[in-house]
Protein backbone atom coordinates (compact mmCIF):
# COMPACT_ATOMS: atom_id res chain seq x y z
CA UNK A 1 0.00 0.00 0.00
CA UNK A 2 2.89 2.35 0.79
CA UNK A 3 4.44 1.62 -2.60
CA UNK A 4 1.13 2.40 -4.30
CA UNK A 5 0.86 5.72 -2.46
CA UNK A 6 4.46 6.53 -3.38
CA UNK A 7 3.82 5.69 -7.04
CA UNK A 8 0.63 7.76 -7.11
CA UNK A 9 2.39 10.69 -5.45
CA UNK A 10 5.22 10.45 -8.00
CA UNK A 11 2.72 10.32 -10.87
CA UNK A 12 0.82 13.33 -9.48
CA UNK A 13 4.06 15.27 -9.09
CA UNK A 14 5.12 14.46 -12.63
CA UNK A 15 1.70 15.37 -13.97
CA UNK A 16 1.72 18.72 -12.20
CA UNK A 17 5.30 19.39 -13.30
CA UNK A 18 4.32 18.52 -16.87
CA UNK A 19 1.42 20.99 -16.67
CA UNK A 20 3.74 23.72 -15.39
CA UNK A 21 6.36 23.03 -18.05
CA UNK A 22 3.69 22.99 -20.75
CA UNK A 23 2.48 26.39 -19.55
CA UNK A 24 6.01 27.78 -19.61
CA UNK A 25 6.54 26.56 -23.16
CA UNK A 26 3.28 28.19 -24.21
CA UNK A 27 4.46 31.54 -22.83
CA UNK A 28 2.13 31.83 -19.88
CA UNK A 29 1.44 35.43 -18.95
CA UNK A 30 1.10 36.05 -15.23
CA UNK A 31 0.35 39.44 -13.71
CA UNK A 32 0.41 40.74 -10.15
CA UNK A 33 -1.91 43.46 -8.91
CA UNK A 34 -1.59 45.39 -5.66
CA UNK A 35 -5.28 45.67 -4.73
CA UNK A 36 -4.49 47.86 -1.73
CA UNK A 37 -2.86 50.45 -3.96
CA UNK A 38 -5.60 50.22 -6.58
CA UNK A 39 -8.33 50.72 -4.02
CA UNK A 40 -6.65 53.49 -2.01
CA UNK A 41 -5.60 55.47 -5.08
CA UNK A 42 -8.72 54.93 -7.19
CA UNK A 43 -10.88 57.97 -7.91
CA UNK A 44 -13.90 55.87 -6.98
CA UNK A 45 -12.53 55.36 -3.46
CA UNK A 46 -11.61 59.03 -3.07
CA UNK A 47 -15.09 60.06 -4.24
CA UNK A 48 -16.71 57.55 -1.87
CA UNK A 49 -14.69 58.88 1.06
CA UNK A 50 -15.73 62.46 0.32
CA UNK A 51 -19.37 61.50 -0.16
CA UNK A 52 -19.47 59.63 3.14
CA UNK A 53 -17.81 62.50 4.99
CA UNK A 54 -20.43 64.85 3.53
CA UNK A 55 -23.25 62.43 4.34
CA UNK A 56 -22.22 62.22 8.00
CA UNK A 57 -21.11 65.84 8.46
CA UNK A 58 -24.33 66.89 10.23
CA UNK A 59 -23.94 64.09 12.78
CA UNK A 60 -20.31 65.06 13.37
CA UNK A 61 -21.38 68.66 14.01
CA UNK A 62 -24.14 67.48 16.38
CA UNK A 63 -21.75 65.26 18.36
CA UNK A 64 -19.14 68.02 18.50
CA UNK A 65 -21.77 70.50 19.70
CA UNK A 66 -23.02 68.14 22.42
CA UNK A 67 -19.45 67.43 23.50
CA UNK A 68 -18.78 71.16 23.83
CA UNK A 69 -21.97 71.62 25.83
CA UNK A 70 -21.02 68.72 28.12
CA UNK A 71 -17.56 70.17 28.69
CA UNK A 72 -19.11 73.57 29.42
CA UNK A 73 -21.46 71.95 31.96
CA UNK A 74 -18.52 70.24 33.66
CA UNK A 75 -16.56 73.50 33.76
CA UNK A 76 -19.59 75.35 35.17
CA UNK A 77 -20.01 72.69 37.87
CA UNK A 78 -16.35 73.06 38.84
CA UNK A 79 -16.73 76.83 39.10
CA UNK A 80 -20.02 76.78 41.00
CA UNK A 81 -19.29 73.70 43.09
CA UNK A 82 -18.93 75.49 46.42
CA UNK A 83 -21.90 77.79 45.79
CA UNK A 84 -24.32 74.95 44.98
CA UNK A 85 -26.42 73.15 47.53
CA UNK A 86 -26.08 69.40 47.89
CA UNK A 87 -29.32 68.81 45.91
CA UNK A 88 -28.29 71.24 43.13
CA UNK A 89 -24.86 69.61 42.88
CA UNK A 90 -26.45 66.12 42.79
CA UNK A 91 -28.97 67.15 40.10
CA UNK A 92 -26.23 68.77 38.03
CA UNK A 93 -24.06 65.63 38.30
CA UNK A 94 -27.02 63.44 37.25
CA UNK A 95 -27.63 65.69 34.22
CA UNK A 96 -23.92 65.60 33.28
CA UNK A 97 -23.83 61.80 33.59
CA UNK A 98 -26.96 61.47 31.44
CA UNK A 99 -25.46 63.82 28.84
CA UNK A 100 -22.20 61.81 28.93
CA UNK A 101 -24.09 58.55 28.28
CA UNK A 102 -26.04 60.15 25.44
CA UNK A 103 -22.85 61.47 23.90
CA UNK A 104 -21.17 58.05 24.15
CA UNK A 105 -24.23 56.42 22.54
CA UNK A 106 -24.28 58.97 19.71
CA UNK A 107 -20.55 58.57 19.07
CA UNK A 108 -20.75 54.76 19.03
CA UNK A 109 -23.84 54.78 16.84
CA UNK A 110 -22.20 57.26 14.46
CA UNK A 111 -19.05 55.16 14.19
CA UNK A 112 -20.98 51.96 13.49
CA UNK A 113 -23.22 53.63 10.90
CA UNK A 114 -20.28 55.25 9.12
CA UNK A 115 -18.30 51.99 9.12
CA UNK A 116 -21.28 50.05 7.73
CA UNK A 117 -21.86 52.64 5.01
CA UNK A 118 -18.16 52.64 4.12
CA UNK A 119 -18.13 48.84 3.91
CA UNK A 120 -21.16 48.75 1.61
CA UNK A 121 -19.72 51.34 -0.74
CA UNK A 122 -16.20 49.85 -0.64
CA UNK A 123 -17.57 46.45 -1.62
CA UNK A 124 -19.11 48.02 -4.73
CA UNK A 125 -15.71 49.48 -5.61
CA UNK A 126 -13.98 46.10 -5.03
CA UNK A 127 -16.39 44.43 -7.43
CA UNK A 128 -15.78 47.14 -10.03
CA UNK A 129 -12.00 46.80 -9.69
CA UNK A 130 -12.09 43.00 -9.89
CA UNK A 131 -14.33 43.17 -12.96
CA UNK A 132 -11.85 45.59 -14.57
CA UNK A 133 -8.94 43.26 -13.76
CA UNK A 134 -10.78 40.29 -15.24
CA UNK A 135 -11.59 42.22 -18.43
CA UNK A 136 -7.96 43.37 -18.67
CA UNK A 137 -6.78 39.78 -18.27
CA UNK A 138 -9.07 38.50 -21.01
CA UNK A 139 -8.37 41.39 -23.39
CA UNK A 140 -4.58 41.23 -22.96
CA UNK A 141 -4.04 37.48 -23.04
CA UNK A 142 -3.12 36.94 -19.41
CA UNK A 143 -3.38 33.42 -18.06
CA UNK A 144 -3.28 34.35 -14.39
CA UNK A 145 -3.54 37.57 -12.38
CA UNK A 146 -2.96 37.36 -8.64
CA UNK A 147 -3.35 39.85 -5.83
CA UNK A 148 -0.20 40.97 -4.08
CA UNK A 149 -1.86 43.52 -1.79
CA UNK A 150 -3.13 42.83 1.68
CA UNK A 151 -6.63 44.11 2.39
CA UNK A 152 -8.72 42.44 5.05
CA UNK A 153 -12.09 43.14 3.47
CA UNK A 154 -12.71 39.57 2.36
CA UNK A 155 -10.91 36.43 1.25
CA UNK A 156 -10.36 37.38 -2.39
CA UNK A 157 -8.54 40.51 -1.28
CA UNK A 158 -6.16 38.74 1.10
CA UNK A 159 -3.94 37.61 -1.71
CA UNK A 160 -5.16 35.20 -4.30
CA UNK A 161 -6.39 34.77 -7.80
CA UNK A 162 -8.22 37.69 -9.35
CA UNK A 163 -8.34 36.23 -12.86
CA UNK A 164 -7.38 32.89 -14.37
CA UNK A 165 -7.40 31.76 -17.94
CA UNK A 166 -8.35 28.23 -18.92
CA UNK A 167 -4.72 27.29 -19.63
CA UNK A 168 -3.68 27.51 -15.97
CA UNK A 169 -6.70 25.79 -14.44
CA UNK A 170 -5.68 22.22 -13.57
CA UNK A 171 -8.66 21.57 -11.28
CA UNK A 172 -10.19 18.91 -13.53
CA UNK A 173 -6.83 17.16 -13.94
CA UNK A 174 -6.36 16.96 -10.17
CA UNK A 175 -9.99 15.84 -9.74
CA UNK A 176 -9.35 12.94 -12.12
CA UNK A 177 -6.26 11.90 -10.15
CA UNK A 178 -8.18 12.06 -6.88
CA UNK A 179 -11.05 10.04 -8.36
CA UNK A 180 -8.60 7.43 -9.66
CA UNK A 181 -6.83 7.23 -6.29
CA UNK A 182 -10.17 6.93 -4.50
CA UNK A 183 -11.25 4.08 -6.76
CA UNK A 184 -7.90 2.32 -6.31
CA UNK A 185 -8.01 2.74 -2.51
CA UNK A 186 -11.59 1.53 -2.43
CA UNK A 187 -10.82 -1.50 -4.57
CA UNK A 188 -7.64 -2.36 -2.65
CA UNK A 189 -8.72 -1.47 0.82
Amino acid sequence: MKKLNFVLTAICTLFIAQSILAQESLGTRIGVVDMNKLVQESPQYQDMTSAIEEEFAARVRDITSKESALNASKDQLNQDNLALSQDERQNTLLKINADQRELEYLATSFQEDRNNRTQIEANKIFVEIINSIQKFGRDNGYDLIINEGRISQNTILNGGTLYKGASVDITNDIAKILEKKFQEDKAGG
